[in-house]
Parts: C-alpha cells; sequence; structure tokens
C-alpha cells in the first residue's frame, strides 16, 4: 500500500501540469482573436469617419436614392415636326418605338419616330423650318446631313431622340414658280402667303407703307422677294404709283429710278414689271432698265404684260438671268375662276415641265392655291423659288 502512494501524488502532478498549459494556450487563442477583432473594428471605424470623434453608422441597410421619372414632351415635339413636314414635305412612312433611359437616378420615357419623306424644299430649309417648330416644347436639331435630321431633346448632357427624319430623293415630274405681285400695300396680305409653306416668290411694289417690312418678313419666312417694277401701259389714265418708268425717261433717269426702287425693297434678287405693256416693248427703256438689273447682279423676270415685250429676249443677249410668265392665275378675282387657272397651270407644267405663273397677294389666289396644293403633289409638281427657273 504505501508504494502505490508516491505513483499516485506524481499522476496528479502531471494532471495539474497539463491543465495549465492548456488554460494558458486557451488565453493566448482568446488574446489574439481579441487583437483580430480590435484590428477589424479599428478599420471600420476609421473609414467611416466615427472612430475619429463623428457619430457612428446608423443600424439597418444602407438607403438607396429613390428614381425620379422625367418627363420628356415627344407629343408636343411631333406635333411641331409635323407642322414643319406639312409644309415641305411628304411622309412616306412613319415607325414609332419606345424608349426608356435610367441614369443619375434620373428614368427618361418616351416615344421616338422614324420618318421617311420626300421633301419639297432643302434640308437645310426643313431644318430651319422644323428647328422653329419643336423649339416650344424644348425640341431642337441634334444633328443634320444632306438626307438626314435627327430632333431631340438635351436633358442632363444625354441627347434624347424622338425623331429621325430620313429623306428620300425627291425627282420632281415638273417645276412650277408661282409670284404674288403688288404686295407692299399691308402686311395681312402676307400671312395667307406665308400659310401655304411652300416655295413661292413675293414681288413688292416699291414706296408703299409696307414696302420694307413685308421685303423682310417674306425672307424671314424663308421666301424669294423681287422688286415689282411699275413700268407705263398702253393704256392711259392707269396710276403708275411710286417708282415707275416712263417712255419719256432718258437712260440716266430710269437708273435712278430703278436703283431707288432696289433700295426700298431690300434683300431682292431680281425684279418682274408692274403693267409695262408700253415701256417692256421699247428697246431703250428696257435696256437701261437691264443695265441696272446686270449691274447689281440681279434677275429679271418678264411678266409678259403683252405679246410685244422685248424683256426676256434683251436680258439673255445681255447674260442676265431669265424667265418669262406663262399663266396668269387671277385675272378673275373669283376663285372657281382661279381653280381653273390652277388646274391649267398643272397641265401646262406636266407637258413643259418648268413654267412660271403670276398671281395677286391683293386677291384669293394664295387661299385657293392652298386648298389646291394636294393636286400639286399628287402629280409630283413641285413649287420652287423663281430663281430655280431663270436661265
Amino acid at each position: 500500500m504505501g508504494r502505490r502512494q508516491p505513483r499516485n501524488t506524481s499522476t496528479l502532478r502531471m494532471a495539474r501540469r497539463r491543465l495549465r498549459l492548456r488554460s494558458a494556450t486557451e488565453r493566448a487563442a482568446a488574446l489574439v482573436a481579441a487583437v483580430v477583432v480590435a484590428g477589424v473594428l479599428l478599420g471600420v471605424g476609421l473609414s467611416q469617419g466615427w472612430w475619429l470623434g463623428q457619430s457612428a453608422p446608423p443600424a439597418g441597410p444602407l438607403a438607396i436614392p429613390a428614381s425620379r421619372d422625367v418627363a420628356v414632351d415627344d407629343a408636343a415635339i411631333d406635333a411641331g415636326v409635323r407642322a414643319a413636314l406639312d409644309r415641305a414635305a411628304t411622309v412616306v412612312k412613319v415607325a414609332t418605338s419606345s424608349r426608356l433611359m435610367r441614369e443619375r437616378g434620373q428614368v427618361y420615357q418616351w416615344t421616338a419616330r422614324t420618318v421617311d419623306i420626300k421633301a419639297r424644299s432643302r434640308v437645310t430649309d426643313l431644318s430651319r423650318q422644323i428647328g422653329q417648330q419643336v423649339a416650344p416644347a424644348g425640341g431642337q436639331i441634334l444633328e443634320q446631313t444632306p438626307t438626314f435630321i435627327r430632333i431631340g431633346v438635351r436633358r442632363a448632357g444625354l441627347d434624347l431622340v424622338t425623331h429621325d427624319i430620313q429623306l428620300i430623293p425627291f425627282v420632281p415630274a415638273a417645276r412650277v414658280a408661282i409670284l404674288f405681285d403688288d404686295a407692299g400695300g399691308s402686311l395681312e396680305q402676307l400671312e395667307p402667303i406665308l400659310a401655304l409653306g411652300r416655295s413661292v416668290t413675293v414681288t413688292v411694289l416699291p414706296g408703299l407703307r409696307y414696302s420694307r417690312e413685308v421685303a423682310a418678313r417674306a425672307q424671314e419666312g424663308g421666301l424669294e422677294v423681287l422688286l415689282h417694277l411699275p413700268m407705263e401701259p398702253e393704256e392711259r389714265g392707269l396710276a403708275l404709283g411710286p417708282g415707275g418708268i416712263t417712255t419719256g425717261m432718258s437712260d440716266v433717269q430710269i437708273a435712278q429710278v430703278v436703283a431707288t426702287d432696289l433700295s426700298q425693297v431690300p434683300g431682292a434678287i431680281g425684279l418682274n414689271n408692274h403693267m409695262g405693256s408700253k415701256a417692256t416693248a421699247d428697246e431703250r427703256v428696257m435696256r437701261a432698265v437691264l443695265q441696272e438689273v446686270k449691274s447689281h447682279g440681279l434677275i429679271f423676270v418678264d411678266s409678259v404684260t403683252a405679246p410685244q415685250s422685248v424683256g426676256m429676249r434683251l436680258a439673255m443677249e445681255m447674260q442676265i438671268r431669265t424667265a418669262s410668265r406663262s399663266v396668269f392665275l387671277d385675272n378673275q378675282n373669283k376663285a372657281d375662276a382661279i381653280r381653273a387657272q390652277i388646274q391649267r397651270l398643272i397641265i401646262l407644267a406636266l407637258e413643259r415641265k418648268d413654267v412660271v405663273a403670276i398671281g395677286h397677294a391683293t386677291r384669293l389666289t394664295p387661299r385657293v392655291l392652298k386648298e389646291m396644293l394636294v393636286e400639286f403633289d399628287r402629280h409630283d409638281i413641285e413649287l420652287v423659288p423663281v430663281s430655280a427657273l431663270v436661265k
């Protein structure tokens, strides 16, 4: 019995030693874990700022800003585009698509349109008209080439395209230049001419109350302007009005009057004669008039108020670009009579290809013509400025 006691004491000591070693190991592991956790907390605290005295981050998930819908008034822009195209083009095809864009917390949603057209005017003129129509709705021209116009809005540096307009090459069956004579007496007379939305020409009498303003407004509307030069008729008693040319004038006087008249119709690209059945048949008078036309680099359109006019022949001899009238539209200021003359003009245009016609700003002609524009479109007849037909 006495010999076994020391063995038991030794065993007990070994057990106690193992226990002390295990406790030390556990304490060391705990210390390491504490250091690691502290390091992590320190890193997070420094990155978030609250370790340096700032408040701790709130508990729970981080807040994400809500998206905000931003309206694009594509319907109003489309109305402006259509208004411009009605005036200057034939729409062949329209395709629509829905667009959605998310950017910087904004949501943009709109309808885009691809439009194929046959343009009746130059792309620069068409683009200008479209730009004017869509501007009130916030639209603008984003891109333009000779056969393409892109329209849309710019928001926060983004181009939101509402319309891609593709111009199909248009080869007209015929071309017609229509001149509206006798303008300058009132501003109201110009409104139905501008409302046509086509490339017609306005001829302005000199020295009238609104001559300058009518010329300016017509040009602002994209129309060509001519001086409507008063010239002496065969019929006695017909008043020429201010700035008239008579056969009794000298060449110097004629040159002075023409120059003065041109200054009263700023921007005029040429002239045509008002009345003038006597003066246009006088070669000396016409040569003096045309010399002034040539010196200003202008064109001449012979209104052919009498068959004996020498105007076009002399202009060609003097190498002045010129054309002559083929149809009067409104010798009778009655709607039915004007319609009949416009039908005659269409037939003549399809036969000759290029025709010049004259109506009057003071009569029913602009309103009747607007009703009949569909007939020109149906026959692919293009209305052009008279400068396109001079030779």
